[in-house]
């Protein structure tokens, strides 16, 4: 299995890399930017949490994504410790086209699977690497 997991991760891997690299996206500062996108106002705590990573190394990929302009952080409303993430503008207007291109590379990837056998690929991937079912 794990021979199997491993071969078809590194497929992955590289046609995404391959897909973003106008972009200069791995799947980890995808991820991210997705993400923040779809919770803009997310702290950077809970962005670790949904994505299973630790605080360690999530710094320096925020700081990176920050320092492309790509992401800015911002005081929480009521609680000036903890520090809330948005897409800047230059994110927001590229992100249906990053969005667009990760759709085109997961087709490619998955061509062989019928949508039956993707989303059954996608619910026991999940039931793998879920804790509670999150």
């Amino acid at each position: 299995m794990g021979y199997n997991l491993r071969r078809a991760s590194t497929l992955a891997l590289n046609d995404f890399t391959a897909e973003m690299a106008d972009a200069s996206l791995r799947p980890v500062t995808y991820g991210m930017l997705a993400l923040i996108d779809e919770r803009p106002g997310i702290s950077a705590a809970e962005l670790c949490r949904r994505l299973g990573m630790k605080s360690a190394n999530m710094a320096p990929l925020l700081a990176e994504l920050e320092e492309r302009g790509l992401v800015e952080r911002n005081d929480h409303a009521q609680d000036r410790r903890v520090q809330v993430l948005a897409l800047t503008k230059a994110a927001k207007a590229a992100m249906p086209a990053w969005r667009l291109k990760v759709r085109n590379h997961e087709d490619r990837f998955l061509q062989r699977l019928t949508k039956k056998d993707r989303a059954t690929l996608l619910r026991l991937l999940q039931l793998i690497w879920s804790e509670d079912g999150d």
